[in-house]
């Protein structure tokens, strides 16, 4: 369960959000709509702790003030950020990242398991083959990073996921994983937040939105 409540959130001396709050039920998956610049990343980014964010109020996953933790703390707590602009890790081999991730879970792959699910998943999207031995997405497109995080998040249970332009640069086989991500997590009981401008995407989950103007819902 996720409960949002009074959520300010502020980058420099700019107001972005400004009293949001959100009740989210076990399973519940939510989209969030609005115009460019509405303050729809910045919520999720200030859910995930992004450092240069500054928020105020409550973010109540399982009774525990998601403010109060810092974001690789929120990680570990099962929340997983999906960046419309995945970022690279310059020293980080790709498996590694996933060994340390893995160490972390209360349930754990052995390593042989998940390095063979992973490099399924990696064939799978089309990624080169020596994917798992490079870099964390070093030299790779903006599709490419995107169908990285696609693996990590399809590897690891997560109890609140932010989904911030998922789809974006992948073509349509791909963007269906990002349904059955979306179904998976929700069947598990994780929470889901997604962010998207795919039509589709839309139109499937557009029982359930807020719209966000201003920093603002406006509707709900």
């Amino acid at each position: 369960m996720l409960k949002i409540s009074n959520l300010n959130a502020s980058i420099g001396n700019k107001s972005i959000l400004s009293d949001v709050s959100l009740h989210l039920k076990t399973s519940e998956v939510l989209l969030v709509t609005g115009h460019n610049g509405s303050g729809k990343s910045t919520l999720l980014h200030a859910i995930m702790g992004r450092p240069d964010i500054i928020a105020t109020g409550d973010v109540g996953l399982d009774d525990v003030n998601l403010l109060e933790l810092a974001c690789h703390e929120r990680a570990r707590r099962g929340v997983f950020m999906f960046h419309q602009a995945p970022p690279t890790i310059d020293g980080v081999n790709t498996m590694t990242l996933l060994n340390e991730i893995n160490n972390q879970q209360e349930q754990k792959y052995s390593k042989r398991n998940l390095i063979d699910l992973a490099k399924t998943s990696f064939n799978g999207l089309n990624l080169p083959e020596d994917w798992s031995k490079r870099q964390f997405n070093m030299g790779a497109s903006g599709g490419e990073r995107k169908k990285n995080e696609l693996v990590h998040a399809e590897l690891f249970n997560s109890k609140l996921l932010l989904l911030d332009e998922p789809d974006s640069g992948l073509e349509q086989s791909s963007r269906e994983r990002i349904k059955s991500l979306i179904t998976k997590n929700s069947q598990r009981g994780g929470v889901t937040l997604l962010v998207t401008h795919d039509k589709e995407l839309q139109h499937f989950y557009r029982n359930n939105s807020i719209e966000l103007e201003n920093g603002r819902i406006i509707k709900h």
